[in-house]
């Protein structure tokens, strides 16, 4: 199993660290910084809410860019389909009659996949040690202008 590179800013940290941190940090300057007004189709006020917030910070880490919004969307939508499901759950409970059959309540499905989801995401976006280690590899790419390669990689065409 590779080891897990560290992502790190702090003068005490290792030289290596702290430049390879510094190449996540000068290759997302090629892009545009996370929108930090949630889309539109996002209506819950506390979604909304988290969403400027979690944007807001993951702008300032220097690690994310405009490209990561989709990551960031799913991230939020999942994390309120799962505050929905705990409500069901808890004014229902996880199982519950009707016309006497006893049937699981949909909401736990729910929080188990939008648990997964969000992991995932959370991971992806550098919410754990672990995870903002990995995001070095961005770091790895030649020194041949990166941006371009990347952008042409996406591009439509």
């Amino acid at each position: 199993m590779p080891q897990n590179i560290k992502l790190t800013d702090n003068k005490e940290d290792r030289l290596d660290q702290r430049q390879r941190t510094q190449q996540v940090k000068d290759l997302n300057k090629n892009f545009d910084e996370l929108d930090t007004t949630p889309p539109s189709f996002i209506t819950n006020e506390n979604t909304r809410a988290l969403y400027t917030y979690l944007a807001t910070q993951l702008n300032q880490s220097g690690y994310i860019n405009n490209t990561d919004s989709s990551i960031l969307i799913s991230l939020v939508i999942n994390i309120q389909a799962m505050q929905s499901a705990y409500k069901s759950l808890e004014e229902l409970g996880a199982i519950y009659e009707t016309q006497q059959l006893m049937k699981q309540n949909p909401a736990v499905n729910i929080i188990t996949a939008t648990t997964a989801k969000i992991i995932s995401a959370s991971k992806q976006l550098g919410f754990s040690p672990q995870a903002r280690a990995s995001l070095i590899n961005l770091a790895q790419v030649d020194k041949e202008d990166s941006a371009k390669k990347i952008m042409s990689l996406l591009a439509d065409e």
